[in-house]
């Protein structure tokens, strides 16, 4: 989840100084943020300190006031794992990857620690880092485990090990995962990723096999017209081309207006 911070006016005050006085005004919104919630907790909460008034407004989805608030607690306590955590989670790649880094740096055994390194290996991933990915899902299975992240840590492991181009492994690990636990959320894309480390080795007949055993359980879903396609495309590479076609009709059939079928019409296959 990335939030981008709006930037918006802060109060006719803190411009004034700031004209005047060269002050931050960041430094100054916070002061008042600060006193704000001083002056305004009751006296029946008056244990109810910043972090939790931070942590209210990130889960109302106030993201600004949670982003102030969190940085706020940070100009007192630069390591605070809290802070560091949600300010991440708020944050876009590169900087939500420097507040998660110094997170496990400083406190690699709090409760955000592991998710933090699983977002890491995400941001990795999404930005083409696929042999750093590798390695922080590699430390994530071994620094936690256990973790409630697991089954998820194991999947994103084969999915950046494919990525990496190490199929063969990518397989073990998504074979692995299912044996250990068959009954999770991923395992429709934990099979298609093993259907995807068999296409990338151009074992296009096994690849094939893979992506068709997975029919029956998405005849609901409209994952449906991918696989189909990606299968057909498997047995046309592997010159099983009316094996694709009884494949191509059926995705044609229940997938009418796809981009998938319009594809197949603009190329005039079958």
């Amino acid at each position: 989840m990335k939030h981008v911070r709006k930037e918006t006016p802060r109060s006719c005050l803190s411009l004034f100084l700031s004209a005047r006085c060269h002050i931050n005004p960041g430094v100054i919104y916070r002061g008042f943020l600060l006193l704000w919630l001083i002056a305004t907790c009751p006296i029946q909460a008056q244990e109810t300190d910043i972090e939790l008034q931070a942590l209210m407004w990130f889960t109302e989805g106030d993201f600004e006031k949670s982003r102030d608030a969190f940085e706020t607690i940070l100009e007192s306590v630069p390591e605070h794992p809290v802070a560091l955590y949600h300010l991440g989670r708020m944050s876009e790649d590169r900087l939500a990857e420097q507040f998660y880094l110094k997170l496990l740096s400083h406190a690699p055994k709090h409760k955000h620690s592991a998710d933090a390194l699983l977002r890491i290996v995400k941001i990795y991933y999404r930005n083409g880092r696929h042999k750093e990915a590798v390695q922080a899902s590699n430390r994530l299975l071994a620094v936690y485990p256990g973790t409630n992240l697991e089954v998820e840590a194991r999947y994103w492991l084969g999915l950046t090990l494919l990525a990496d181009k190490q199929s063969e492994l990518a397989r073990l690990t998504f074979i692995q995962l299912l044996q250990v636990h068959p009954q999770t959320d991923y395992e429709i894309p934990t099979r298609i990723g093993i259907a995807e480390s068999y296409r990338t080795e151009e074992s296009f007949v096994e690849a094939a096999r893979a992506y068709l055993q997975l029919e029956p359980d998405l005849r609901k879903s409209d994952s449906l017209r991918i696989v189909l396609f990606r299968a057909g495309q498997c047995l046309e590479e592997a010159g099983r081309s009316q094996e694709a076609g009884h494949v191509y009709n059926r995705l044609r059939d229940r997938f009418p207006d796809s981009d998938e079928a319009r594809s197949l019409d603009n190329t005039g296959n079958m």
